[in-house]
């Protein structure tokens, strides 16, 4: 097979070292370089160095976890040479063909790059990956609250206290007020459930004193305020993240309203959405078949002997994944857009969750298509192509 590149790299990522081996020639038997680095930083720069001794402008790495980035970031900032940086998944280069297992990974993935048989996957600009660092965090954090959550409701019911059977809402203003009692007195009396509850509160005084007529002990009463405590920690965490990923988003902020405009879209999951497929999708993804494709949201073609053994969809990417089927069960609430119709016409056939990741995919879509158009989403649109149409109904 004829070679493409006449100098390439590859590189094979581990968390403290790194194999980068050099191919240089033309003909079928190059001149092979190898070399190993720390991933220090001050190793990774001796790396670009080393790149630029060899007039070596084309490299490829595997996407090993997360220890790819420093190494990406680097040749990125430091190396203004290069031409082409590619970070490609292992998952691809298995399917290929070759004598992987009897050479070291670095060399065959510089054969492939020099080769041309290497598939980029997508890696976004700084800031967006930056972002994305902001958004899965506040994931993390949301989920930590509500473990927490969860966990003073569970010690609420081990001590006998059904405070979520007359509250909706257990930290919420009235919630919080006799919670402070709890963590003051260890109990709650009808006086101080006169004081603190709220006039939108439906049950009344006789109902949340039967449902908190019980007693803490000094060290369960601590227990308590230790929880409370880190349920407030974790909520300022959650809103301070959230207003710098909004300041960090600035730039792109035609691109968050054209998802804000969508049915379902709030600006948290608008920032969320952009933080993984970043505000120009149609420079990464063909189509939007090919973004759904990415996301985890489209059937797999698995097809033998003409029977279709499988239509699961594939893994793909579990952030975006995750989001947008929140803003699908979000968008189905208002019955009159196309979305919900669309999904109440067809759940009864595909069942709930088929017709949710249906719903889902045409919803990433849509944010494609508005994206790449520079157009807020409009209900009245009427599409001379079905194919391409903006109104699902």
């Amino acid at each position: 097979m004829q070679a493409l590149l006449v100098c390439c790299c590859g590189m094979d990522i581990h968390r403290d070292v790194l194999e980068a081996c050099v191919l240089k020639g033309d003909s079928d038997n190059p001149e092979i370089i190898r070399k190993q680095f720390k991933t220090t930083q001050g190793e990774l720069l001796q790396l670009v160095n080393w790149l630029n001794g060899h007039s070596c402008f084309h490299v490829a790495m595997e996407s090993t976890g997360v220890y790819w980035r420093p190494v990406y970031e680097m040749i990125e900032k430091q190396y203004a040479a290069c031409q082409q940086l590619i970070v490609v998944n292992a998952r691809h280069m298995r399917t290929l063909p070759g004598r992987k297992t009897d050479v070291k990974d670095a060399e065959w993935i510089a054969t492939l790059l020099r080769h041309g048989l290497l598939e980029a996957s997508f890696v976004p600009e700084r800031v967006i990956r930056t972002l994305r660092e902001y958004s899965r965090t506040y994931k993390a954090e949301v989920q930590e609250k509500s473990r927490l959550l969860n966990r003073i409701e569970k010690f609420l019911q081990n001590h006998g206290f059904k405070l979520s059977s007359v509250l909706s809402n257990i930290v919420g203003v009235s919630g919080r007020k006799l919670l402070q009692q709890l963590v003051e007195k260890g109990s709650i009396s009808p006086e101080d459930i006169q004081k603190v509850i709220s006039r939108r509160i439906k049950r009344s005084v006789e109902e949340i004193q039967a449902a908190t007529c019980g007693v803490l002990e000094e060290y369960e009463r601590k227990l308590l305020h230790h929880l409370i405590r880190k349920l407030d920690s974790c909520e300022e965490s959650v809103g301070n993240l959230l207003i710098e990923m909004a300041d960090l988003a600035a730039p792109y902020r035609s691109a968050l309203e054209t998802m804000d405009s969508i049915p379902g879209i709030d600006l948290t999951s608008a920032l969320t959405i952009l933080a993984e497929i970043g505000a120009t999708p149609t420079k990464n993804f063909k189509t939007a078949e090919h973004l759904s494709s990415w996301a985890g949201l489209a059937p797999r073609n698995d097809e033998s002997a003409g029977k279709i053994k499988s239509k699961k969809i594939m893994h793909g990417n579990p952030y975006i994944k995750s989001i947008l089927c929140q803003v699908a069960w979000a968008a189905i609430r208002s019955r009159h857009s196309a979305l919900a119709r669309w999904f109440w016409s067809h759940q009864g056939k595909l069942g709930k969750k088929k017709a949710i990741i249906a719903v889902s995919r045409k919803i990433l879509s849509l944010i494609y298509v508005l994206l790449q158009k520079g157009e807020l989403y409009n209900p009245d649109y009427q599409p001379s192509s079905p194919r391409n149409s903006l109104v699902l109904g």
